[in-house]
């Protein structure tokens, strides 16, 4: 950390409080071989230069594709069947997971109440067909474009504002018009140099 980001994240700022929070997350990913970029992702970074597609946040060009709904790391521990038949309107129920092991249990709830529900209906907005999917084919979902977010480095991978290391509700907001003036992290805050 350099001296001026330490000296600004001492300062305060009027009429704002700082949050600051460390997490430590431990995730199992499913064993797979060596990552190498699909021809799908290929294709999907091809296409969006093309149509000099901006991060979705900044409006910079040339923007990373971020994996939005689904990582490819996970590519290979989802049913596919499953929710291809979500994304169909096949499913009508699905299980009520138990709190603790996040089994299913024997209960069910509405799958219009689910977020994967949520999830596959914004991906028809963004073009994606779920009768014409293949589930043993899942990359062409996963690196597809209804899969991905242009960004910037700065809202990918940057440790202050990168999606990779906010929370989800602090880094949508990054997405939204801001109250003048109003300074979001220590980065932002002008140093007197």
């Amino acid at each position: 950390m350099t001296q001026a980001h330490e000296l600004r994240e001492t300062l305060t700022v009027p009429h704002e409080h700082a949050t600051k929070v460390t997490e430590v997350v431990v995730t199992y990913y499913p064993d797979h071989p060596p990552r190498t970029e699909s021809p799908t992702f290929r294709h999907t970074k091809q296409q969006g230069h093309k149509l000099n597609l901006r991060c979705s946040i900044s409006g910079q060009p040339s923007p990373e594709y971020h994996h939005i709904f689904c990582e490819e790391a996970d590519l290979l521990a989802v049913n596919w069947s499953m929710v291809k038949r979500i994304g169909m309107g096949q499913v009508k129920e699905l299980p009520i997971l138990d709190p603790i092991t996040d089994q299913p249990t024997d209960e069910t709830f509405p799958v219009e109440q689910s977020l994967i529900w949520m999830l596959c209906k914004i991906a028809e907005l963004r073009g994606f067909d779920w009768s014409a999917f293949d589930a043993e084919k899942p990359e062409t979902f996963v690196d597809g474009m209804a899969n991905m977010l242009p960004l910037s480095a700065k809202f990918h991978r940057s440790s202050t504002h990168g999606i990779h290391h906010r929370d989800l509700p602090t880094w949508v907001y990054q997405a939204f018009p801001r109250v003048k003036g109003f300074i979001f992290t220590s980065d932002e805050i002008p140093t007197k140099e």
